[in-house]
């Protein structure tokens, strides 16, 4: 398997780690039950597909 696709496995890997703890903090803010979180958890995995996007994310809500 090439280089690239493990590197960009093990970010998504990651990004899905970083996923539910901003899917917590976003729905902590909003709706506090079980079907926001999985929305949001649903929503940020897509996020995840992008390198980087669910870090930013990540930093981005951290904060609030």
């Amino acid at each position: 398997m090439p280089l690239i696709l493990i590197l960009w496995y093990i970010s998504i890997i990651v990004s899905m780690f970083l996923n539910y703890g901003t899917a917590y903090r976003l729905t902590r803010n909003g709706g506090d039950n079980g079907i926001a979180l999985f929305g949001w958890f649903f929503a940020l995995a897509f996020a995840g597909i992008v390198p980087g996007l669910c870090i930013w994310l990540w930093f981005k809500h951290k904060e609030i």
